[in-house]
């Protein structure tokens, strides 16, 4: 009989776990709580869904048969929110299964799939909401059809590509107020919003330049009375700029060495 250990939504929140117990082959042990190596003996497969705990370094050493039920299209949307943050960065929504390694939600693909919300067309309608209940059921549905395969590692998995995008917890906006705000308006006034704070720093990049070019004037002129006064001290003190400038240079060109 094969054991495995469900982190995170309980049996009520997720149909997996009932799923899984249908086949009296398998044995389903399920927890919230973070665990420990004591937790994992005898433990053939964990499966981690809506489980707020990192699973440490010496459970992934000792168990490399973890996988975690994510529902974000990765590389995208790694860590927290990945709901909004598909709208937000405008990159894809989708649900994926994966392997668990050190980095968060890094590990090699199992099983995933696109979803597409088709938000200008369905403008009016979307909330968050309604969209993570969508990719809820998506992810379950991919997992149900796909069990047997995962449970006995039967599948193939494949390394993530390109760099994606990775959000953390405290980063959402503070224009979102509730889940069930309207996606649409919501996210055209987090781009509107997002915008004029950009043109705001740029604004203060403008101000940095024009003043570091009085400034340049400034530091020119005491170059000059420095030459007028003490030529020699003046030209060894400029020996001296140009050499580590070289130095500088020669650094750089190994910067781009193959």
């Amino acid at each position: 009989m094969k054991k495995i250990l469900f982190l995170g939504y309980s049996s009520k929140e997720t149909k997996i776990i009932n799923k899984i117990k249908e086949n009296k082959n398998y044995q389903v042990f399920s927890t919230k709580k973070k665990i420990s190596l004591k937790d994992i003996n005898n433990i053939n497969l964990i499966i981690t869904f809506g489980y707020r705990h990192k699973i440490n370094q010496d459970i992934l050493k000792k168990n490399r048969n973890i996988i975690n039920l994510h529902i974000s299209y990765l590389p995208y949307n790694r860590g927290a929110h990945p709901n909004f943050w598909s709208f937000a960065d405008n990159t894809p929504s989708g649900v994926s299964i994966h392997k668990i390694n050190e980095g968060i939600d890094t590990g090699n693909i199992i099983y995933q799939k696109i979803i597409d919300f088709e938000l200008n067309k369905n403008k009016r309608s979307l909330t968050f909401t309604k969209t993570h209940s969508a990719l809820i059921s998506e992810i379950e549905n991919l997992f149900i059809i796909n069990c047997k395969n995962i449970i006995n590692n039967e599948y193939e998995e494949f390394k993530q590509v390109g760099s994606g995008t990775f959000h953390s917890s405290n980063e959402l906006p503070s224009i979102l107020k509730s889940w069930n705000q309207n996606i649409f308006k919501t996210i055209t006034k987090y781009q509107k919003e997002k915008n004029d704070n950009i043109n705001k720093k740029l604004e203060i990049l403008n101000e940095i330049e024009n003043t570091r070019k009085n400034n340049n004037v400034n530091w020119m002129n005491i170059l000059r009375y420095s030459m007028k006064n003490f030529p020699h001290k003046t030209l060894k003190i400029l020996n001296s700029i140009n050499i580590d400038d070289d130095k500088i240079s020669k650094l750089f060109k190994k910067l781009n060495e193959k």
